[in-house]
């Protein structure tokens, strides 16, 4: 059999039917070629195809030996009618070989059902049965959730770039189907250990798409992972010194066995707390001026066993803000207002920046925009604050300035001028000092997250990162925003309206699908 024809279940049905292309051609009316192209893998099995509910039809005719019951009853009980099971089962690629038991018996004491059991073993199967997963995860019915209890390791995924983008893709196609993910992290984890935060995957936080847990303890024994897609299936991951890379993994479609890692993961749900850092800064009811406001801390003071706030900063934002406004500026602002409890990490220090490097990126059009106006109003801030809050001119200019020196006498301070269609894409605008303090919210202002551990922060450090490598390269080159600042800042070219181009229009922080 060749290699694309090894996993495709037309290929299989065919086999076990024992028919050719033109016998079953004939039993559905389907033309033969595409048949022929369907059962070799040259010709995807898809369910837009108008012709292939026929040949499923087709097949169930010419099955005088009632052989395809094992394949298509699985799926009966959902999809209600033989043909509908039987396509359902040719377009579920994932776990071959065997039917996934798509709604399992929660007690069954005779009779029989289809269940699976896979093992992987070592790293590069791990990820592969991650992903596996995510594609799983897309043939169920919506609104799943999948549990992830994470003992340790989170390595396995931070290490491999590639890796964590494609389970960035996979994860965005699933919450279009309504999918969610909790996952339940053992507290005490370094920087190097925490979850890869790229925009994508703190946006889906945010929107709480994903949601975080933290309980205290030790590891359990050698269990890295164990996940659960209730009433589906179940994961476990643990270190093995007779394996590649120490690591084995088992997938099981079982009930028997999907239960008993779900009373696992309730156990440890119970024990667990949500990440308070997580909707710090809430959302409440009412509103001033349509403007969605945030409710604030007090913040935490600053934990002087802790690295301080300072270098290391990256920031991405509309117009300058926090990390780059200092406290006389922000008292400015206030004009006279009693000021909230907002800790002094959050403000620039004097004039010049701390020591260390800095990556900020802005909204091009936001800022020209500020220097067009008397006053421009900051949004970020007016939800701190409760009401409408505004950044005159002539402080933008300061600002702005201060930003210019900065990249003239530091080789390590960077500006970046994002269009604006592009930026909006990013959905978040965040704070981050490395590995000690951050802050990131949502650009319609509707949810935000405070953070002061250092794995957190260290994850929001690193998604900027990213995101600055993904920058096309006029927007960051260094001699460009410098010279279209200063005109900005002298009143030139403020009144242009730049077209986006196809790139700006087409961007994205993640590679395309």
């Amino acid at each position: 059999m060749r290699d694309n024809q090894k996993n495709n279940r037309f290929a299989i049905v065919m086999d076990v039917l024992e028919i050719s292309s033109e016998e079953l051609s004939r039993a559905c009316g389907v033309d033969s070629s595409l048949i022929t192209k369907w059962r070799r893998g040259e010709r995807k099995l898809t369910s837009r195809s108008k012709t292939l509910r026929d040949a499923a039809c087709g097949m169930l005719k010419l099955d005088k030996r009632n052989v395809l019951n094992e394949y298509y009853e699985p799926y009966l009980q959902e999809q209600g009618k033989q043909a509908d099971a039987m396509l359902a089962y040719l377009l579920d690629a994932e776990l071959l070989g065997l039917a996934p038991q798509v709604a399992p018996p929660k007690r069954q004491l005779t009779g029989r059902y289809v269940a699976q059991y896979r093992v992987y073993l070592g790293e590069g199967e791990f990820r592969r049965a991650t992903l596996e997963m995510m594609d799983y995860l897309l043939t169920l019915p919506p609104g799943r959730e999948v549990v992830i209890l994470c003992h340790g390791r989170y390595d396995l995924m931070t290490k491999n770039l590639p890796f964590v983008l494609q389970f960035i893709i996979e994860l965005r196609k699933a919450l279009k189907r309504n999918a969610r993910l909790l996952l339940i992290n053992r507290k005490g984890y370094s920087v190097v250990d925490t979850a890869a935060f790229t925009n994508t995957w703190l946006t889906a936080h945010l929107k709480g798409y994903i949601r975080s847990r933290y309980y205290e303890g030790v590891l359990p024994g050698d269990l890295r992972y164990a996940a659960s897609i209730r009433g589906y299936w179940a994961a476990r991951v643990e270190e093995d010194s007779e394996v590649e890379d120490n690591l084995y993994t088992e997938m099981h479609t079982d009930p028997r066995y999907t239960r008993v890692v779900e009373q696992m993961c309730d156990e440890y749900f119970a024990k667990s707390k949500p990440a308070s850092q997580y909707q710090f800064l809430e959302n409440p009811n009412g509103d001033d001026d349509n403007e969605k406001l945030w409710s604030v801390g007090p913040l935490p003071a600053w934990d002087e066993a802790k690295t301080a706030p300072n270098g290391n900063y990256n920031t991405i934002c509309r117009v300058p803000g926090f990390g780059i406004m200092t406290q006389k500026e922000f008292a400015e602002v206030l004009a006279g207002d009693p000021p909230p409890d907002m800790p002094g990490y959050l403000f620039s220090k004097s004039n010049h920046f701390a020591p260390g490097p800095h990556k900020i990126i802005l909204c091009r059009e936001d800022v020209r925009e500020g220097l067009q106006k008397e006053r421009y109003m900051h949004k970020p801030l007016s939800a701190l604050l409760h009401r409408r809050a505004f950044v005159t001119r002539d402080m933008l200019a300061k600002q702005l300035s201060r930003l210019v020196d900065e990249m003239n006498s530091r080789e390590d301070f960077q500006v970046a001028l994002m269009p604006k269609t592009a930026f909006q894409k990013l959905q978040t605008e965040m704070i981050c000092f490395d590995g000690s303090v951050s802050a990131a919210w949502l650009q319609d202002m509707s949810e935000s997250v405070f953070a002061d551990d250092e794995a957190t922060s260290g994850s929001f450090h690193g998604s900027v990162d990213y995101t600055w490598e993904r920058l096309m390269a006029g927007w960051k080159r260094k001699r460009t925003v410098i010279s279209q600042l200063k005109k900005w800042l002298n009143g030139q070219e403020l009144d242009n309206q730049d077209e986006d181009s196809v790139i700006v229009k087409n961007w994205d922080v993640l590679p395309r699908e």
